[in-house]
C-alpha cells in the first residue's frame, strides 16, 4: 500500500488542526499537528520509531550548467 502523505488529516490530539507529522508506532500510527507533537514529543521519543513530517516541501539546489 503507497500512502498517500498529502492527503488532508486531522490532528490525533481532540484537534481541529490539519496534521503536520505522522508518528509510526510499533502498533499503529498516530497524527499530530505541530504544536501538539512538540507537546507530547518528549513522550513520543520514547515509543515511535518514525517521524515523518507531512506535507514538507524541500528546495531543488540550483546546479550550474557544465561547460561544454
Amino acid at each position: 500500500m503507497t500512502e498517500d502523505l498529502n492527503a488532508w488529516i486531522g490532528c490525533d490530539s481532540a484537534c481541529p488542526a490539519q496534521a503536520a507529522w505522522l508518528i509510526k508506532l510499533v502498533e499503529g500510527e498516530l497524527y499530530f499537528c505541530g504544536h501538539h507533537k512538540n507537546k507530547f514529543e518528549v513522550a513520543l521519543d520514547k515509543v515511535a520509531y518514525e517521524m515523518i513530517e507531512l506535507n514538507k516541501t524541500e528546495e531543488l539546489p540550483i546546479l550550474e550548467e557544465a561547460e561544454v
